[in-house]
């Protein structure tokens, strides 16, 4: 099982970002569903199916209250050929980030050693050439409507599953926030 743990994005804040996002003309952009948005915390990637228990055991016992998080703007990962939209890394999202790598630690997931730039995915590019365009200042702001705060109060455990029309997310476990 491919999987990961990620915040959710409110419908209507996701559907409201997507249709901000294609308003931009991207060629090569195969545009990641409005339902499928969320905030990557840790990639675990291929899991066996005897360690799941372990991994929801952990993320039962992750301890946080809601918080506020907000988008910054809108940008592109030229290494991974993606359009985001980054989120402000405030310090009680880095906190909760470093306690799920921590917990993930004790059922035998080594960290990344990537520093944490917390996102969600708008848009992946594909053909020969995938490197996404540079965006201009005014492609990479964000209107008002998608500048205001969304609460972060649920941890979902995601497993991937890759389709020809891309990856579809099922989730298998849920920790709210107390």
């Amino acid at each position: 099982m491919r999987l990961f743990i990620g915040l959710p994005i409110p419908s209507a804040m996701a559907t409201t970002l997507a249709c901000h996002a294609r308003t931009m003309s991207l060629p090569k952009a195969r545009w990641i569903a409005p339902e499928s948005f969320h905030l990557t915390l840790v990639f675990l990637g291929e899991v066996a199916e005897q360690r799941l228990s372990s991994i929801k055991n952990e993320l039962e016992e992750v301890n946080f209250s809601s918080f506020p998080i907000r988008l910054t703007n809108l940008n592109t990962f030229p290494r991974a050929s993606v359009l985001i939209a980054e989120v402000d890394p405030i310090n009680r999202l880095l906190h909760l980030q470093e306690q799920i790598v921590s917990r993930m630690a004790r059922s035998g997931f080594a960290p990344e050693e990537r520093p944490y730039h917390p996102h969600i995915t708008l848009a992946r590019f594909h053909g020969s050439q995938p490197r996404p365009p540079r965006l201009s200042e005014s492609q990479r702001a964000l209107p008002s409507l998608l500048r205001r705060s969304l609460s972060a109060d649920t941890i979902n455990l995601y497993r991937s599953n890759l389709t020809a029309n891309g990856a579809h997310y099922e989730i298998l476990a849920q920790t709210k926030s107390s």
